[in-house]
């Protein structure tokens, strides 16, 4: 008896599933996007998983820099030494494609040496992508070392198609893209091949975005291609076997699109025995605008008044322009600098005339997290390397005030949002009938690719054990199988993101 089935008997509520004849592996999975090794409640969260049934953890290389890896391994030992369990209890996938952070670092570096990783693709400034066989074995290194693990289970190409996406970019034929594209699989395949016969992988694969495409679209990864080029590396007992793909109820492309030989993805998947991991099933991609298929905390609270945002953004903005007219000149930037300054330090004045022009809680989400917020945090720390009394109190008392402005938006954009996702849940509980009835959103959207026949294994993010409780009560619940039929039916739900 191998240890996963011997983690299965212990949870025997779980539908355990058999991995290409192998391991056992609970059907639902921890993604650890976003997590790292120095939040406790990450620790928390992915050991309560670990030790209540979910035994699948997904990972990459570049999550949180190398961090996400770091906290699989420092919770294994953890349960390793203080639950009864051992490695050989748990499914662990990592991925590796992208160079960004220390990646790039180190990517830079042995550039300027002279012996740069190669075939890398410059996607854009702090975003490169590489599947070299150079590169992969540093970044397998680098993983086994990070998880204090002689073997992962899985190993994947981490959305390879940033290679075509940027042939199609600079104009390159789509014959001549998809030849390389193909020739550069093979390289990386020959390699992982060789690195499961060494059993430091157990097996490989790709995690792709585009897998759900149409076959014509110049962005899309094929897996027809997939199995032939593999089949031809390593005869019918090749070690491709894993396969991960988005799938929620906005991106249904992977269980609807006949893009391989007239079958879907995920048809030709089933045929071949492929374990098919799927992500994103609360994050939807929708015309290259996320879509949260959640609701959030915040529209629990009271939602504010127009005229409340307004007057406090007033407020916020007299804060501004007294700090700039009346603080600034006294301290000891120059003039470039005091001019960054100022404009880093007038969110209130730049959200007074778009505050309400926004698409979505999750659009003014993002413009807080990537645009506001790291331009406030860097010019306060920049200020406050010449504190006096006067700036010390002001940069208090500002951020308090952006904070309340920053939390009114959240609470009035959680609010808009709910008529939508109230939409999104009635239409596709119409279309699965009284099994999905009792669920709320977030439920439903993990529930549907959950039950969905051909998918091995359900990706979700839980940072915090209550989200790990949540997702466990659903491996309970018996659920019908969802095929192609329903997934078509499904198609007309993108109409409603904009409600």
């Amino acid at each position: 008896m191998s240890l996963t089935e011997e983690y299965a008997e212990r949870f025997p509520a779980i539908p355990f599933v058999r991995w290409h004849g192998s391991i056992l592996a609970s059907p639902v999975g921890i993604g650890t996007y976003r997590m790292h090794l120095h939040d406790p409640e990450h620790h928390a969260a992915l050991e309560r998983a670990l030790t209540s049934g979910i035994n699948v953890v997904d990972t990459a290389a570049t999550y949180s820099d190398g961090s996400a890896e770091e906290l699989i391994g420092q919770v294994i030992a953890s349960v390793a030494k203080h639950k009864g369990f051992s490695r050989e209890h748990f499914v662990i996938v990592s991925k590796a494609g992208y160079i960004q952070g220390r990646n790039l670092n180190r990517a830079l570096k042995r550039e300027h040496q002279g012996h740069a990783f190669p075939q890398v693709v410059k996607y854009e400034e702090g975003l490169w992508h590489c599947m070299h066989p150079e590169f992969l074995q540093d970044q397998l290194d680098r993983s086994l070392r990070h998880i204090g693990t002689p073997y992962l289970d899985g190993y994947l190409l981490h959305n390879p198609e940033y290679f075509l996406l940027h042939a199609h970019r600079e104009g390159m034929p789509l014959d001549q893209a998809r030849a390389e594209f193909s020739y550069r699989i093979e390289l990386a395949f020959h390699y992982l091949e060789n690195e499961a016969r060494a059993r430091r992988i157990r097996w490989y694969g790709v995690s792709s975005n585009t897998f759900g495409l149409p076959a014509d679209d110049p962005r899309f990864v094929s897996l027809e291609l997939l199995w032939d080029v593999a089949e031809r590396i390593g005869g019918p007992e090749h070690h491709f076997r894993i396969v991960q793909a988005p799938l929620n109820l906005l991106e249904p492309g992977i269980a609807t699109e006949p893009n391989n030989g007239g079958e879907t993805f995920l048809e030709f998947a089933k045929k071949r025995g492929l374990v098919v991991m799927t992500n994103r099933a609360l994050n939807a991609v929708v015309q290259n605008s996320l879509v949260r298929l959640a609701v959030h905390a915040a529209s629990s609270e009271p939602v504010p008044s127009e005229s409340d945002i307004a007057a406090r953004l007033a407020e916020t903005m007299q804060m501004e322009e007294h700090f700039a007219s009346t603080l600034l000149p006294g301290l000891p930037f120059d003039a470039e600098s005091k001019e960054l300054l100022t404009d880093y330090l007038s969110p209130a004045q730049q959200l007074a005339t778009l505050w309400d022009r926004f698409d979505s809680l999750e659009q003014w989400h993002e413009t807080e997290t990537h645009y506001f917020l790291p331009r406030i945090r860097e010019a306060l720390d920049a200020i406050m390397r010449h504190p006096t009394e006067q700036v010390r109190q002001w940069v208090e008392q500002y951020r308090t005030a952006i904070e309340q402005v920053f939390g009114m938006l959240t609470r009035y954009w959680a609010h808009r949002a709910l008529p939508r996702l109230d939409a999104i849940a009635t239409r596709a509980k119409q279309v699965l009938g009284s099994p999905f009835d009792g669920m709320n959103i977030a439920q439903l959207a993990i529930a549907v690719p959950l039950a969905t026949q051909g998918v091995t294994c359900t990706l979700v993010g839980a940072r915090r054990s209550t989200y790990v409780e949540s997702v466990r009560a659903l491996l309970e619940h018996e659920l019908p199988t969802i095929g192609r039929a329903e997934w078509e039916e499904l198609l007309a739900l993108s109409e409603l993101v904009r409600v």
